[in-house]
């Protein structure tokens, strides 16, 4: 599963989830594994680092300062590939790892990998989900619901492959610009369609 920042990822996955018998799926989000990651001292000292490279001290009083981060991250794409070719390999090393505790009766594993395009992420999966919405409402749900500033906003979209060829590569796309409704009921038709998976 992927799509643009903003997009309702996390609330498709929750929806398939909750729709799909009980075991049947199982769920990682690449974005919690690097918040992990972000946890860690060692990563957090190769990240302080690259980031006085770049002439910003990013690690105050034992923790790193994410809003300077994401900042540095969003205006400087040479930092930002630095930093993608420390954490994507671990990663994917954690994904690999936890799919491999998997039930046999998991039928269904859903990834959420926000970057799967713009970096290519090298996992095998099936199917491509693309969650979507248009610009405006992105910059909306960003600006207003995560409080961020617009500028940072417009950076962060477009540091982005754009949402219409993420659509272009997809196999499924849940359309996310509306009422919370027409969201559900795409995802719940989406459950209905793997009902023979469990037959």
């Amino acid at each position: 599963m992927t799509g643009g920042v903003a997009c309702g990822k996390s609330s498709v996955a929750r929806r398939l989830l909750e729709g799909l018998p009980g075991g049947t799926a199982s769920y990682i989000s690449c974005d919690e594994e690097v918040r992990a990651l972000l946890e860690m001292p060692e990563i957090q000292r190769d990240i302080d680092e690259l980031g006085r490279v770049h002439g910003r001290e990013l690690l105050r009083e034992g923790s790193l300062d994410r809003k300077e981060l994401r900042e540095l991250l969003f205006e400087n794409s040479v930092f930002r590939g630095k930093v993608e070719a420390i954490l994507h390999p671990l990663v994917l090393d954690r994904v690999n790892a936890r799919s491999e505790t998997w039930s046999d009766l998991v039928r269904i594993s859903i990834v959420e990998v926000p970057l799967l395009y713009e970096v290519e992420f090298p996992l095998d999966r099936d199917i491509d989900l693309v969650v979507a919405s248009s610009r405006a409402t992105q910059k909306k749900r960003l600006t207003f619901d995560r409080n961020l500033e617009e500028g940072v906003a417009e950076k962060i979209i477009g540091a982005q492959i754009p949402i219409e060829e993420k659509i272009q590569r997809a196999n499924i796309v849940v359309w996310n610009d509306g009422a919370i409704e027409t969201l559900f009921a795409q995802t719940d038709h989406l459950v209905s369609r793997c009902d023979r998976m469990f037959n």
